[in-house]
């Protein structure tokens, strides 16, 4: 009987039915045709997996390891990065994603290497 009270109350929990969103991030002219495909040129992809339950985005790229962030939702962006302290009140964005155009806005982390001055592109993986 505890193990019902237990699946129905996860099956009814906002963490059954978080979600999580799959970006794919590249520079401009690396998509193709109106069925969003794309192809990797020498400009950089960067993946993210954002989880709006957890606050957790998660960023990978060729050469990079597997990089944890602060993540937030506003009513036009995704704002990754970093808070800056344990109260969780004021984060410090490294990128930014306009949901809207899906187009990464602020992206301190790779401009401070010299990678890309384009604003990226971005699509939601499935």
């Amino acid at each position: 009987m505890k193990i019902w009270i237990v699946i129905a109350f996860l099956s009814f929990s906002p963490l059954a039915s978080s979600k999580v969103i799959n970006l794919i991030c590249f520079n401009e002219g690396q998509i193709h045709n109106e069925d969003k495909s794309w192809t990797v040129g020498k400009n950089r992809v960067v993946k993210f997996t954002l989880g709006e339950a957890s606050k957790l985005a998660k960023m990978s790229a060729k050469g990079y390891p597997l990089i944890e962030f602060d993540f937030k939702v506003t009513e036009d962006f995704y704002l990754i990065g970093q808070y800056k302290s344990q109260l969780k009140k004021e984060l410090i964005p490294i990128f930014s994603i306009n949901r809207n155009t899906l187009t990464v806005e602020k992206d301190s982390f790779f401009a401070k290497q010299h990678l890309t001055t384009e604003f990226r592109k971005c699509l939601i993986e499935e």
